[in-house]
């Protein structure tokens, strides 16, 4: 009886997120330095505009963004764009964490009244 004995060999492959060519281990896809986390992003000036803290407001009422879309009569391409510009400025990286940022920071400033 013939005994076939499979070894797995590491090789050569490209990382899928950024193209490097690294020596693979098993079924790895991406090269190590990809997948070491990247420091944070340090946050941009967390002054927001009237209309992001509109956003903001509605994001902590825990409405989607067709919600949010419809309520500011915008596109909800336009509300992730607003949402992504918003994780930058404040130094978030979801809805939960905007919010109790919101929570802790965000002070309705006299002549800023959001309509509710």
């Amino acid at each position: 009886m013939m005994t076939i004995e499979f070894r797995e060999t590491s090789a050569l492959r490209s990382c899928f997120r950024c193209g490097a060519t690294f020596r693979r281990e098993a079924a790895e896809r991406i090269c190590a330095e990809c997948r070491t986390p990247s420091p944070r992003k340090k946050a941009l000036n967390p002054n927001l505009s009237f209309r992001e803290k509109q956003v903001v407001r509605l994001v902590s009422e825990a409405k989607l963004n067709k919600e949010i879309a419809h309520e500011l009569h915008l596109s909800e391409g336009t509300i992730k764009e607003y949402l992504n510009r918003i994780f930058r400025k404040v130094g978030t990286s979801n809805r939960t964490e905007l919010a109790v940022w919101a929570v802790k920071h965000l002070i309705e400033e006299p002549g800023e009244r959001m309509a509710s």
